[in-house]
């Protein structure tokens, strides 16, 4: 389950936590692990999975063995993932989706995400005939998991579809969906089947596999019977041999193909009567994609959070009057509540790292474009200000949120109104006197409330409620009305009532309204997050286009029908009975331990090439724990004729956070030598082994803004030698006989401030430094140690250009300089890219140069000393909307670059003159290569999703010494350049 709470220009999304006490409580079909603080969530979480398990085994065939699930709390959104490999498990990150529109209707969330997140592993597990075979003899190898072959939108489709089927609650029961495809449809912008990737740029991005694969799959389920058509879908596509062929396994599962059931409900879509609700709008804005909470800054103008695919996710401003456009005045890096206080001045939550692995939400506010942190670790959001600068918000925990008072300064935080059991509560906003707060009450029974409390915390009113989604109150100028959005017609409509009476000191009871609710808005998409404006005759709200949300103003019409409760009809489905459900609450919990996970599941066999061209054969095989506390890889092959072994072995410890341990040996037989007398007869063949252990450190301070990273290590060397003829060898003191050792020490560090809009061609703004040191020597020599320096360089600028995307001036610059004893070389030329492994073993792209310069032969120019630049100039070319995707490769958007590359390596003349192989003799290939040329680059996903960048570019020196040729180089290569 992927949740979309903040675009962010470095994604937030922090890993699992390695560290602190984790206990485990073992179950019928699982290892549930928690943090020892969350004992009492881990237990409901083990009985909502066993609950789901039934359920899920009563349609589908359960996975074998025990299944491994993680409740944890370590970042401030809602989100849970599952893997098949080494093993079967899930992960649950506990806090409450109630910032999200498209899971806010989810009764109790841990157990709608745990049979999400289960739902995966039902479906993807499954392995039928040659994959079961393949399975028998080679373990749980990656490649033998058919079902992970189909493209997402099928996995998460299949996914959502049980998580609303069991539950009675998630996106499948809500109207958000629904709304998403209307939308489009009215606009001509529904995507075609073959786009739905989790690749693709355009709105609603990867949340399409969601939404459209959702909506389809539920519809193939019910056209073949209640459970039927589902597993015998899942059953045909993890038996044919050939993983992709969709349309065959829907015609077996479903009696239809996936193509005839999306003709159909397209049908349907493109014939409804779609009213956009445009005449009604007093003014709307032109861009789409993201946006969230509009805030009315004064009588005309409007403040509200977006990332509308051009420009990184920020504060933007409008004035309400026709052909306003609205400007990014800020950053920001999530979608959350700008709150006006004053002019220019704004309370905000935003999230942001606080550890590799910790993300919290917090509150700030800003002045312009400066910021100043109110509070720490507070994970606080959703916030209103009172006059008096007294803030209300939201609080985030484990499985709930509250509501919480905090001080103008920040320093104080008090609680208001605690969550219950699975209630919550969500977005509250003060009375224009500051005496009371209205806010949203979610209840575990999927009914949800628009109330109003007083200044401590008591239920003074309650205005409207009902099974659905209920959001964003907001109050008039005069205190006397609510309005709100609320999906109880079948989609998010504004509503309306009157409040009773603040002045009245009688809190003792609920407050009925003093009129009916009313709904006074007929948009047949949706309409969302109202804010009435300050003199009460308008509503800013948002409107759901088939290029995302828009934000638009509204008349105030108070005498819109009466609302009527005419959705949500599935009743949620009764948890089942488990067999060992009184266990669960009371069985001990037992110390986490990570053996178990850490056992050798599976081998993949793997050939290479020895030191002299004959094969190599051997196996690959790895293991890690679900915190990801330990992680190991190991791989051999032999030779069989010499029964010489290359191979690896690495661990890595990351139980302490920061910083993280790496350990690693390795053996590699790479050369065979020649050895000759001096009438050059051959006396015999000398072959090198080299072997290595590594030690290093890994630390890392993220920030969604910045983030800084190093590493030091040692390694030490040996180089032994072996010969056909031992006599080649020399006597017992020969440096062949003895061989030799080499130790050496490194530092690396990096600094970035980088950023990136959501459709951007390439990073687009900020500065990147990394340096890079050793220092190598002899064990026999230690006069001959040498130390070596890389320095590099990367600076971003945006052009604001017309296109999809903004235009970017992309700058590179790199550095390397090594001493006169340096026994490697820097070297200058080929292209830089990124590799990608086809089948293991197979690799094609190039790889990642630090001095590269297109148009010349990798390695073109060699010394101790080297410098390289690069300038480009990127632009957008064209969105591709309707472009087929065979063989499973989906092509998403083209853009181009022209650039110009220059470099050079060179040794000191009296070094060079010494014929050292780390330098070329003097006069040869010596001086400045520069080149220049153009890239076509094309953003595409190979098996429906996974991204990949292709580059098809050709480049000519235009400055080349002699022996350079100036032919230059048509090249494809794979991954950004830099």
């Amino acid at each position: 389950m992927a949740c979309l709470l903040f675009p962010v220009p470095r994604r937030a999304a922090a890993q699992v936590d390695p560290r602190g006490p984790v206990r485990t409580v073992a179950t019928s079909h699982f290892r549930v692990h928690f943090p020892a603080r969350l004992d009492s969530l881990g237990r409901v979480a083990a009985y909502y999975a066993e609950g789901a398990y039934a359920q899920l085994s009563s349609e589908l065939t359960a996975p074998r063995g025990v299944i491994d699930l993680l409740v944890t709390d370590n970042v401030d959104f809602s989100n849970g993932y599952a893997q098949v490999f080494p093993t079967p498990r899930v992960v649950i990150y506990a806090v409450p989706p109630v910032a999200s529109q498209e899971l806010r209707y989810t009764g109790d969330w841990l157990r709608v995400v745990i049979t999400h997140e289960l739902a995966h592993v039902f479906h993807i597990d499954r392995a039928r005939g040659v994959w079961a075979l393949g399975r028998a003899v080679f373990g749980r190898s990656p490649v033998l998991f058919p079902n992970s072959y189909t493209p997402s939108w099928v996995k998460e489709g299949l996914a959502v579809h049980y998580e609303s089927q069991f539950t009675g609650f998630g996106r499948l029961v809500s109207t958000e969906f629904p709304t998403i495809v209307r939308a489009a449809a009215a606009d001509t912008l529904l995507m075609p089947l073959g786009r739905w990737s989790l690749a693709t740029s355009r709105y609603p991005r990867g949340g399409a596999a969601y939404t459209y694969g959702s909506l389809l799959m539920e519809r193939a389920a019910r056209a073949s019977g209640p459970g039927k058509g589902m597993r015998r879908y899942v059953d045909a596509s993890a038996a044919t041999p050939i993983p992709y062929l969709l349309q065959t396994n829907a015609r077996i599962g479903f009696g239809q193909s996936f193509n005839a059931l999306w003709r159909r409900y397209r049908d349907s879509l493109m014939t409804m009567s779609i009213d956009r609700g445009g005449d009604r709008f007093v003014w709307e804005s032109p861009s789409g994609f993201y946006a969230s909470t509009p805030r009315w800054r004064s009588g005309d103008s409007l403040v509200w959070s977006a990332s509308d695919g051009r420009e990184v996710t920020g504060m933007f401003e409008a004035r309400v009057e026709a052909g306003a456009t609205p400007r990014r005045v800020a950053w920001r890096n999530g979608l959350d509540v700008n709150a006006p206080t004053a002019p220019n001045t704004v309370v905000f939550a935003q999230p942001d790292y606080r550890d590799p692995y910790t993300v919290r939400s917090d509150l700030y506010r800003g002045v312009g474009k400066r910021e100043t942190r109110l509070t720490t670790n507070a994970r606080l959001a959703q916030p209103d200000v009172r006059r008096d600068g007294e803030i209300v918000a939201v609080q985030y925990a484990a499985g709930t949120t509250s509501l919480v008072r905090v001080s103008a300064d920040g320093r104080t935080v008090r609680p208001l109104a605690a969550g219950r059991g699975r209630d919550m509560w969500a977005e509250p906003r003060w009375s224009p006197t500051g005496s009371h707060v209205a806010a949203v009450q979610l209840l575990s029974t999927g009914e949800q409330r628009i109330v109003v409390l007083d200044a401590i915390g008591n239920v003074w009113q309650v205005l409207a409620g009902a099974r659905g989604v209920f959001a964003s109150p907001s109050w008039s100028p005069d205190g006397t009305r609510l309005v709100w959005a609320a999906d109880r017609s079948g989609r998010m409509q504004i509503e309306t009532a009157r409040v009773g009476d603040l002045e009245m000191l009688d809190t003792s009871r609920w407050r009925e309204p003093r009129d009916e609710v009313r709904q006074i808005s007929r948009v047949s998409t949706g309409v969302y997050e109202p804010s009435v404006s300050p003199d009460g005759r308008s509503v800013a709200v948002l409107v759901q286009r088939g290029d995302g949300m828009h934000v638009a103003v509204l008349p105030l019409d108070t005498l819109g029908t009466m609302a009527e409760n005419t959705w949500y009809s599935r009743v949620p489905t009764p948890m089942p009975m488990v067999e060992d459900s009184a266990r669960i609450a009371t069985a001990p919990s037992t110390a986490y331990g990570a053996v178990r996970q850490l056992w050798p599941r599976y081998w993949l066999p793997s050939a290479g090439e020895g030191r002299d061209g004959r094969a190599t054969y051997g196996l690959t095989t790895s293991g890690v724990d679900i915190l990801g506390r330990h992680r190991w890889d190991a791989s051999a092959l032999v030779e069989p004729r010499r029964r010489e072994t290359d191979g690896y072995a690495v661990y890595r410890y990351a139980g302490l956070g920061v910083p993280v341990f790496d350990f690693s040996a390795s053996q590699d037989w790479d050369a065979t030598f020649r050895v000759v007398n001096d009438s050059n007869s051959t006396l015999g063949f000398v072959a090198r082994r080299r072997r290595f252990a590594t030690v290093s450190s890994t630390w890392s301070v993220p920030r969604i803004r910045w983030a800084v990273s190093g590493a030091v290590g040692a390694q030490y060397e040996w180089r032994d030698f072996t010969a056909t003829v031992d006599s080649v060898l020399g006597g017992s003191n020969s440096l062949l006989r003895r061989g030799t050792r080499y130790p050496s020490l490194f530092l690396t560090t990096s600094v970035s401030t980088t950023r990136r809009a959501l459709r951007s061609v390439s990073v687009e703004e900020g500065v990147t430094l990394n340096t890079s040191t050793s220092y190598r020597w002899r064990t026999d020599a230690p006069e001959l140690g040498s130390w070596r320096s890389i320095v590099s360089g990367r600076a971003y600028v945006p052009i604001p250009l017309p296109g999809y995307a903004r235009h970017v001036l992309a700058l590179r610059t790199a550095l390397g300089v090594a001493d006169t004893k340096t026994a490697s070389e820097f070297s200058v030329g080929g292209t830089s890219g990124s590799q990608g492994e086809l089948v293991p073993g197979v690799t094609i792209g190039d790889p990642s140069r630090t001095f590269a310069v297109r148009g010349v032969a990798p390695g073109v120019q060699r010394g101790i000393r080297a410098l390289s630049g690069s300038a480009e100039y990127r632009a957008p070319l064209v969105m591709l909307k309707r472009v087929p995707s065979p063989f499973t490769v989906y092509a998403d958007r083209v853009s181009m670059a022209m650039f110009s590359d220059a470099g050079r390596a060179w040794c000191p003349s009296a070094l060079a003159a010494t014929g050292t192989p780390v330098c070329q003799r003097p006069g040869v290939r010596d001086g400045w290569i520069a080149s220049a040329g153009g890239e076509l680059v094309i953003d595409l996903a190979v098996a429906y999703d996974a991204p990949y960048r292709l580059r098809v570019g050709a480049a000519r020196p235009y400055v080349a010494p002699r022996g350079v040729s100036r032919g230059g180089a048509f090249y494809v290569t794979l991954g950004g350049y830099f």
